[in-house]
């Protein structure tokens, strides 16, 4: 099982950065950050594999992309680069999923542009419920991630892939989130925020949960340094998360 990392930065990608977002086995998207299409590209990597999209939560920095990734795939369609066998999965934590779709299929005059249209399977996963088909098991917890004096939907999850039978951990956007732990134990990866969370903070729950590795991600990238002194004096096998670069589970 393979993550390559598209992204790691902050909500605000400097120049030629990407916010966090990564490929699993070049076929499910975590996340689409600002540009996720065009970094594929850049990387080498084959936007038209992808089979699922899991946004971790609906904040803009985590979908922005998604107009640009579905507009390449529906010209690729066209021009006969891409072939969709079946729908396109995507993976949402609340109703704001079905919103942002349907305003995306606006933006795009899909229904001027009927050609463009993508087959798409939206799938509302409740923070705390899982999602299973033939290929992938996903389950979650809810994050604890707080916005405009409210908490957000957003979900912590626990991917594996029946092909491989290898898991992989990711919590997109939470503050400091004690149940983590439990949720991970004796996983051999965990990805964890450390922009919400502090590089502490995350390595205590690494150390508690006994993880093989912890690499952080979603930070501005000038912080890189700091932040990996900070969770190495509480768990040694800590790393950052680079654009880029890919990790093997």
């Amino acid at each position: 099982m393979k993550a390559f990392f598209i992204g790691t930065a902050a909500c605000v990608p400097g120049a030629g950065e990407e916010v966090a977002s990564f490929l699993i086995n070049d076929n499910i998207l975590v996340d689409t950050g600002w540009c996720n299409v065009l970094k594929l590209k850049d990387y080498g990597l084959a936007p038209e594999k992808i089979e699922y999209l899991i946004l971790t939560h609906l904040h803009q920095d985590h979908y922005l992309g998604l107009p640009q990734f579905l507009f390449y795939l529906g010209i690729g369609q066209l021009t006969g680069s891409y072939k969709q066998n079946k729908p396109l999965t995507i993976i949402g934590p609340s109703e704001k999923l079905l919103y942002i779709l349907k305003k995306t299929e606006e933006f795009l005059q899909l229904d001027h542009y009927p050609e463009l249209i993508v087959k798409i399977n939206p799938y509302i996963l409740v923070p705390g419920k899982n999602y299973e088909d033939d290929k992938i098991l996903l389950e979650t917890i809810p994050a604890k991630h707080h916005s405009g004096g409210r908490m957000e939907d957003a979900l912590i999850c626990k991917l594996t892939d029946k092909t491989e039978s290898r898991t992989l951990c990711f919590t997109g956007d939470t503050s400091y989130h004690p149940p983590i732990a439990d949720f991970v134990r004796g996983m051999p990866v965990l990805i964890h925020d450390s922009c919400h969370t502090s590089a502490t903070d995350a390595a205590n729950i690494a150390k508690t949960a006994n993880v093989g590795k912890l690499y952080l991600i979603h930070h501005p990238s000038a912080d890189n340094d700091k932040k990996l002194r900070e969770a190495k004096e509480v768990f040694s096998n800590s790393f950052i998360s680079e654009s880029g670069k890919s990790i093997e589970v």
